[in-house]
């Protein structure tokens, strides 16, 4: 059973989301439990999915299409276009799964968000470290990929932490701020389906961006969406073996910033009302 802690006073403030540490931990166990337990393929069943996508992605872009990118595997053929894609995959994915289950988490929880002293801010928190973590089980079978090929790692996998966090704190404070709008409007869920499907596509995970180059609108909107830069940043960690460029650094820092800053804001700001419109 899963006991609610108090809320310590003055919960507005950022750091107090912290002393429900072992109660996200709790949640976060049962989550990866409730997918995993009692599967004989276990973990793995986190990376089965965007394998078999990876397949059709890598036919399609790779055989049928001939797209070819910028990478140290530019010449490995299909299985360097498989590299490529996966890469990309991997964080979409995560970012995708924060999103998408963290819209509908107070109305989901709401016996739970009923009770006053229960600390609805953990649930968009413990979706996204569930997500990162079936990213990391992903993000070793694309590092076993990339040993296989033989050219190993680079120095720039050095930096993954630093955008796994970076990634994280954009998933909860985007989580909190679409959960509380699903709250008033049902209609968020849908959309932000939609959104994310359209979002996907201006991202340069199955083209490289001098596709574009010739449609400078196209291309400027591509380079307004975090999510490009976010690609963008694990394609440079994993396969250029070159330092990321600061802009993306930078782009998902601010991203990050100003996403958690205005997610927390109103989520706190509109926690008290959660159980008079559930």
């Amino acid at each position: 059973m899963i006991y609610t802690a108090a809320v310590p006073p003055g919960d507005a403030r950022l750091h107090h989301w912290w002393h429900q540490r072992h109660l996200v931990w709790e949640f976060l166990k049962r989550d990866l439990q409730s997918r995993y337990i009692g599967s004989a393929m276990g973990f793995f069943w986190s990376v089965i999915n965007p394998l078999i996508l990876l397949a059709l992605y890598t036919v399609v872009f790779g055989m049928i299409l001939d797209v070819r990118w910028q990478s140290r595997f530019e010449d490995a053929g299909l299985a360097g276009v498989a590299l490529y894609i996966f890469c990309g995959l991997l964080p979409w994915y995560a970012f995708q799964e924060s999103l998408v289950r963290s819209t509908t988490c107070v109305v989901d929880h709401a016996h739970l968000i009923r009770q006053v002293r229960f600390p609805a801010k953990v649930l968009p928190a413990y979706i996204v470290l569930s997500s990162i973590v079936n990213q990391l089980i992903g993000t070793v079978v694309l590092i076993l990929g990339l040993l296989v090929m033989g050219d190993g790692l680079s120095w720039p996998v050095l930096l993954l932490p630093f955008a796994i966090v970076l990634q994280a704190l954009i998933c909860f404070g985007l989580g909190l701020f679409l959960a509380t709008l699903h709250a008033y409007l049902r209609d968020i869920a849908p959309l932000i389906t939609i959104a994310l499907m359209v979002c996907m596509w201006m991202t340069p995970l199955f083209y490289p961006l001098k596709i574009v180059e010739g449609h400078p609108v196209l291309l400027w909107i591509i380079k307004l969406n975090p999510c490009a830069h976010l690609i963008i940043l694990y394609q440079q960690i994993f396969l250029t073996a070159e330092a990321p460029s600061f802009v993306h650094w930078a782009v998902l820092f601010g991203t990050a910033v100003v996403a958690f800053g205005i997610g927390y804001k109103i989520f706190t700001h509109s926690h008290d009302e959660f159980a008079d419109i559930l």
